[in-house]
């Protein structure tokens, strides 16, 4: 990124969340041909974007393929790609007639692997939930370390905590 003519303006976007994502809104009927939009879009971008951030909550998957298919030749116009990790917290802020939920925004250096994020970062993370919602009258109590298959584990939790007649509200 170093020009002999000094500073240059370029656009930054540090928000960008991939078909990997925990929740996205990329049509189509496979996951390759959302990842196939995703990446035309990308390659379609004004001349001035030159960094992205990828930020798919928590997880990793959606840079890895994004560095899989900058090494495969796609996205010659995007010049510096960043993992980002986004983690959903459950603060709020704004106003009391405005109240928008807070999330932090990790963003790391793309010199430091994926693989390293993974172990040294993302796998310590461990969160507690009290799931007490209004039809169990003792709450479940559930911990761990953030993974997939944790996460997966959370969410029956949740639905195994709630009567069959009110799940389809859901």
């Amino acid at each position: 990124m170093n020009d002999r003519r000094g500073s240059i303006w370029r656009k930054w976007d540090l928000h960008v969340h991939t078909p990997c994502s925990l929740h996205h809104a990329y049509s189509g009927s496979t996951q390759e041909e959302q990842w196939e939009k995703f990446l035309t879009d990308i390659e379609n971008l004004p001349e001035e974007f030159k960094v992205l951030g990828i930020n798919d909550y928590i997880f990793l998957d959606g840079y890895k393929r994004i560095l899989e298919e900058k090494r495969n030749g796609r996205l010659t116009n995007i010049e510096l790609i960043l993992p980002v990790i986004e983690l959903r917290l459950d603060k709020f802020g704004g106003t009391d007639s405005a109240l928008s939920r807070v999330n932090w925004h990790v963003i790391l250096s793309n010199q430091i692997q994926p693989e390293v994020i993974e172990s040294q970062f993302i796998n310590h993370l461990t969160t507690r939930y009290q799931l007490t919602p209004k039809y169990v009258r003792t709450g479940i109590v559930w911990e761990g370390l953030l993974t997939k298959e944790s996460l997966v584990d959370l969410g029956e939790k949740i639905i195994s905590s709630v009567p069959q007649r009110e799940r389809v509200k859901f």
